[in-house]
């Protein structure tokens, strides 16, 4: 039995990732991946547009981490003051959660998923407080916020 070169259109669990070159047996790519179209033959034109297109993922994903970087400056600068109902004792009624900060981080006009800011435990009390933000590829920044107290009139 052969070998045959395929180049992947999607994931394929053990195989490999979409527009990856993996060698298969011969009866497999044409008894199971081309019939299902999750394939494509590896010929030399094939070869070449798959160079090509990993060139414009590669260029596209040098500009999504600048972009990154340039929202973690933003996310570094920034003091986010929350305010808070709190009890007598100075602690906080329920607790300062990641989906509040992504809400009041909306409004400086910087958008992220409740999931990108480690909270390691929850925040109940008032003060200054750093937090880690992961944005993916590598950017990291740091969160500062400030809990203060709500002022009743």
């Amino acid at each position: 039995m052969g070998k045959t070169n395929v180049i992947l259109k999607q994931h394929i669990e053990n195989l490999g990732d979409a527009g990856d070159l993996v060698s298969v047996s011969a009866g497999y790519a044409r008894n199971f991946l081309l019939p299902k179209n999750l394939c494509i033959p590896a010929g030399k034109a094939e070869l070449a547009a798959l160079e090509v297109h990993k060139e414009k993922l590669r260029k596209a994903a040098e500009k999504e981490k600048e972009s990154l970087q340039i929202k973690a400056g933003k996310i570094s600068d920034l003091l986010l003051p929350v305010t808070v109902k709190v009890g007598q004792n100075g602690k906080i009624f329920g607790s300062v959660t990641s989906m509040h900060l992504v809400d009041l981080l909306l409004t400086h006009d910087i958008v992220l998923d409740k999931k990108q800011i480690h909270i390691e435990a929850p925040l109940r009390e008032t003060g200054e407080y750093s937090l880690p933000v992961n944005l993916g590829h590598g950017v990291h920044a740091t969160l500062r916020i400030q809990i203060l107290p709500e002022v009743v009139q």
